[in-house]
């Protein structure tokens, strides 16, 4: 077993593995998902218990840097892509990750980005409970977002910067559907419209199996957001996972319903040429800093990578 991994034992009712604090990052409880009682997210400091209407009950974790006892006017929050994408095939980065390592990574990003830094960890990933396969859909941003306004009574926060890289990107940009509190997103390397994507790669259904997935273009409405919301649309052009299109018609979207958006070319890494992640952990702390568009499209133009 990875360093990193703990088995826990399969809860009998539904097969998912049961939470613990110190979590599971083994390919199985991805798989299976991850069951938890109230009564043991209680117990863990760096998690919330939601519960919601129609979407059920889920204890997510977060990792977070750069707060104070004062309010924290602002919070960067990011949104992991994501884990699953075949058996045999999860990242060895994500098998070693312990609680540890990950308190360490957002402490290292809240002082690069000289920022208070949340990194979320979605449903059924990163120790949070839910199930990973379920991701796209409305329920993964709604428990995300009930998560949300629990840690932002938390940690005294006024508004939110959200990024977030692949799956993550589509939290982000289904967020701003939901939330009148975020100043800025910067969807990355993001199936803005998972049915674009499927459809051009000639498929009937997202790759969870699911055809009903979540398509925040169709949602966009200014009224309900901040006032003074931006989003920056990241990604890399050949981007051979998430097919551009997929990706700007984002863009497209905003322009029609009047938020000021901007595009920003980057170079993914990986075979695929998927992975922005720091690019949009980076882009997110200028926005945090209030720099002007014209900045941030200047200083973008100059080269992001991976």
């Amino acid at each position: 077993m990875a360093a990193g991994s703990t088995a826990l034992p399969v809860n009998a009712a539904d097969g998912r593995v049961n939470f613990s604090a110190e979590g599971d990052f083994s390919e199985s409880a991805i798989r299976r998902g991850v069951k938890a009682t109230r009564e043991q997210c209680d117990k863990v400091d760096n998690a919330v218990w939601v519960s919601t209407k129609d979407h059920g009950e889920e204890c997510l974790k977060y990792w977070a840097a750069g707060f104070s006892d004062k309010t924290a006017d602002r919070a960067v929050v990011f949104f992991h892509g994501d884990i699953w994408v075949g058996a045999g095939k999860t990242s060895n980065a994500y098998l070693r990750a312990t609680n540890r390592t990950l308190q360490r990574d957002a402490e290292a990003w809240s002082s690069k980005l000289a920022a208070p830094y949340i990194f979320f960890a979605r449903p059924g990933a990163y120790g949070s409970s839910g199930d990973h396969m379920q991701r796209r859909r409305a329920a993964e941003t709604i428990l995300i977002s009930a998560a949300l306004e629990k840690i932002k009574e938390r940690l005294k926060i006024r508004e939110f910067v959200v990024a977030g890289q692949s799956g993550g990107g589509h939290v982000t940009a289904s967020l701003i559907t939901y939330r009148a509190d975020i100043v800025c997103a910067v969807p990355t390397s993001a199936p803005s419209s998972p049915r674009v994507r499927w459809t051009i790669k000639s498929l009937k259904k997202d790759t969870t199996g699911h055809s009903d997935s979540y398509e925040p273009t169709e949602h966009l409405q200014k009224g309900k957001m901040h006032e003074k919301l931006r989003v920056f649309v990241l990604g890399d052009p050949d981007d051979k996972n998430v097919v551009w299109p997929s990706q700007i018609i984002m863009t497209a979207k905003l322009k029609d319903a009047g938020i000021p958006v901007a595009t920003l070319h980057g170079k993914g890494t990986g075979p695929d040429g998927h992975g922005l992640a720091n690019s949009a952990r980076i882009v997110a702390g200028w926005c945090f800093k209030d720099l002007p568009t014209e900045e941030i499209l200047r200083k973008a133009a100059e080269g992001l990578r991976g």
